[in-house]
């Protein structure tokens, strides 16, 4: 998993990059720029100053004239040397800029004129190499605007960073007391220093979650109170009456008492799981033992139900182990599972295997995809399941079987 980073290093990374992109993209733009700009104001020079030496064609002279050390003038294009006649139409007029492999930079100008024998085209040749700045002065320039570029570069990148790490703190400081909160007030988090817009709205939300959050657990609580002591009450109250009414003869009564004796007795075992569910007492679990006598009394209570539905049930407990869990707990999750399984299975088959790395029960039944007779979907059971894995970070999955029926399996370690 990628280390995440501050917010303000990331800020001053966009901008480093930004930057660094943004002042290799000037120099070349600054070097581009330079080098048209002698080209065009060459070219455009000789077009301003080749048509008055032209005008000694027009007075009868012919051939090739040398106006100065830096322009020729020439009145037919055979006499052009070799290495415009190349690159030049003898019909081409106009202006143009001619760099050669030896560094030379040459320009040429040419246009119709009227002379003594007729019209035709002349041309102006001038070395602008001689006045253009050499390789030398160009790059040491050039370096000059990069060492520029980049000491200010440098310098904002500083102002930058400091910039960053001010708007990045009070994330920070957000980030640290929400590390560090013990969640037992959930009092409101204040931040010092300089906040933005969008940091007001993250915290305001935030405080409102956490007033949420403590309504919510305060009910739970409150709701863990009343099923502690409200719900046992009454229950002991029927416990009494029923032992009362166990002393009369009548079998019809007495099979009466025996089925609300034990929907009693469900209900307390469900009590009993709904406040070790609802329970974080921060202290460590107790190992507990998983053995052979453990299961047998899991399985006892389901002998009823096996041969209501006349399963085949078989187990298989792979070695005995120790576990960090509530009995109370794991027996729920044995015992949903495997009712589970039978309650789809009618006349069928089911097995339970257990090792020290997981839970599977295995049946043939009729799936996730069809509702077993006589049952409505599968109740509590597998929801009391899933919060007992997530109460303990178990892995929790139900999946079809490849052929027939389904297998529900609890992970306690991927080991």
């Amino acid at each position: 998993m990628a280390t995440s980073k501050p917010i303000s290093s990331k800020i001053t990374n966009i901008y480093l990059i930004g930057s660094a992109a943004l002042l290799i993209f000037y120099s070349i733009v600054f070097n581009f720029v330079v080098l048209q700009t002698e080209n065009n104001s060459s070219e455009k020079r000789l077009s301003l100053v080749a048509p008055f030496h032209f005008s000694q064609f027009s007075q009868g002279k012919t051939g090739i004239i040398k106006i100065d050390p830096l322009v020729n003038i020439y009145d037919q294009f055979e006499l052009l040397p070799a290495m415009f006649q190349r690159r030049l139409r003898d019909d081409w007029q106009g202006s143009i800029s001619f760099h050669f492999e030896d560094d030379t930079e040459f320009n040429i100008f040419a246009q119709n004129i009227i002379t003594n024998n007729g019209n035709k085209i002349v041309y102006a040749v001038e070395n602008i190499d001689a006045i253009e700045w050499d390789d030398n002065s160009f790059v040491l320039f050039e370096i000059l605007f990069f060492v520029t570029g980049l000491i200010l570069f440098l310098i904002t990148a500083g102002f930058i960073l400091k910039l960053a790490q001010r708007i990045g703190l009070p994330f920070e400081n957000l980030a640290i007391q929400l590390e560090h909160d013990d969640g037992a007030q959930f009092s409101p988090i204040i931040i010092k220093g300089e906040l933005s817009q969008e940091l007001d709205k993250t915290l305001d939300s935030i405080n409102l979650y956490r007033e949420r959050i403590s309504q919510a657990i305060e009910r739970e609580q409150a709701f863990t109170r009343y099923v502690s002591h409200e719900f046992r009450t009454p229950m002991t109250v029927i416990r009494g009456c029923l032992s009362i009414l166990r002393r009369q003869d009548d079998q019809s009564v007495i099979k009466q008492i025996n089925r609300i004796d034990h929907a009693v007795a469900e209900m307390e075992q469900l009590t009993r799981t709904f406040l070790l569910i609802a329970r974080d007492d921060g202290t460590a679990v107790p190992q507990h033992d998983i053995n052979q006598d453990y299961l047998e009394h899991i399985l006892n209570n389901l002998d009823k139900k096996i041969k209501a539905n006349t399963v085949t049930f078989n187990y298989q407990l792979q070695q005995p182990f120790n576990l960090a869990t509530q009995p109370q707990l794991l027996t729920a999750v044995i015992q949903n599972l495997c009712l589970n399984a039978i309650n789809c299975s009618v006349g069928g088959e089911v097995s339970l295997f257990i090792s020290p790395q997981r839970i599977d029960v295995v049946d043939n039944g009729v799936g996730l995809d069809a509702k077993p007779r006589g049952y409505e979907g599968f109740g509590i059971g597998l929801n009391l399941v899933r919060d007992i894995c997530k109460k303990y970070q178990w892995q929790f999955s139900i999946n079809n079987n490849p052929n027939q029926g389904c297998t529900a399996s609890v992970i306690f370690s991927p080991d």
